[in-house]
């Protein structure tokens, strides 16, 4: 009787695992290996060529910068050689300098009103709104009046042409869907690109008008009130805006979009002026306080009125550190 360990297993044969006719194991994975060095061929940068492409692109920046300086020089060299074919002293030159980085600062000081003079031959007058007007806005360009009425309309009007060239209104055919406002339109507001108008009234709702077409663009609901003052803050599309609910909102028109709301008015903003600077300057009505808002820092600066003030109505920036207000006692 053979031995149990000599005796042949029972079941299904088992498969031979042979190799492909025609190729041994060498050759199998000497063929994988050349179709991955083929892969890695198409694929592959070798280092000579990413150093010169990253040379490519520093030089491009480096190429397109030295450009913009070059135009810089030669602007400025172009500007100083006018500056001296003018007779200038070196002294009158260097004030001009000095005037011309101001302006582009926007911290120039200049003292017009000695200088102004009104003339009954030169005054321009239009009935366009059916009842009282209530707030006027002058373009960038200086050729354009926007102003608002009782009526809740908004009359714009060209200067040089001496005419109305456009009218936002409400109509009673219009019903729901109109986008005029609705009551007392209170404030008005154009930017310094000259590509916005603001608006804000009773409805407490602020609209946002493309200056060009008179075209609705945006509505802003964030007031609990009506809206009494708006101002841009220069060479933005910064937009601050005062209401009876205390508050001061400041929006954002490139990102259509709400940034800040500052608190701190005990009774209705009835004043907001901005400039250059993130800084906005307030009065407060009955609170018979200015506070000047520091955005950027979240703080405030609070200024109280004299002792006989009764109501603090108006209220304009001078320059970014200055400013004046106006009470209900003169």
């Amino acid at each position: 009787m053979p031995a149990f360990f000599l005796s042949k297993t029972k079941g299904p044969p088992r498969k031979k695992i042979g190799v492909k006719r025609g190729l041994k194991d060498g050759d199998d994975k000497e063929a994988r290996l050349s179709r991955r060095r083929r892969m890695m061929e198409r694929t592959e940068i070798s280092s000579d060529d990413e150093v010169s492409v990253a040379s490519d692109k520093i030089s491009d920046a480096s190429e397109g910068e030295y450009e913009i300086e070059d135009v810089a020089r030669i602007k400025a060299k172009e500007y100083l050689q006018k500056l001296h074919e003018s007779g200038k002293t070196e002294e009158e030159i260097g004030e001009t300098l000095k005037e011309d980085a101001a302006v582009k600062a926007g911290t120039l000081r200049r003292q017009l009103a000695d200088l102004a003079e009104l003339r009954d031959e030169e005054e321009i007058a239009y009935r366009a709104h059916r009842f009282t007007p209530l707030s006027v806005a002058i373009s960038p360009c200086g050729k354009f009046v926007i102003s608002s009425g009782k009526e809740s309309s908004i009359v714009k009007y060209d200067i040089t042409a001496r005419k109305v060239v456009g009218t936002i209104k409400r109509t009673k055919a219009g019903g729901e869907g109109q986008k005029a406002h609705y009551g007392h339109i209170l404030a008005l507001a154009i930017s310094s690109d000259g590509r916005y108008i603001a608006s804000g009234g009773h409805d407490a709702v602020l609209k946002i008008w493309d200056f060009n077409t008179l075209a609705h663009v945006r509505d802003f609901k964030g007031h609990r009130a009506p809206i009494t003052a708006l101002c841009f803050q220069l060479k933005t599309n910064c937009l601050f805006s005062a209401s009876r609910d205390r508050s001061v909102k400041l929006w954002d028109l490139d990102q259509m979009g709400l940034v800040d709301t500052m608190y701190g008015h005990q009774d209705v903003v009835m004043g907001v002026s901005a400039l250059q600077k993130q800084r906005v300057v307030t009065a407060g009505r009955q609170d018979r306080s200015c506070r000047l808002w520091k955005v950027e820092d979240e703080s405030q600066l609070l200024f109280n009125g004299h002792t006989t003030c009764i109501s603090m109505d108006c209220v304009a920036m001078l320059n970014d550190e200055h400013f004046v207000s106006g009470s209900a006692d003169g």
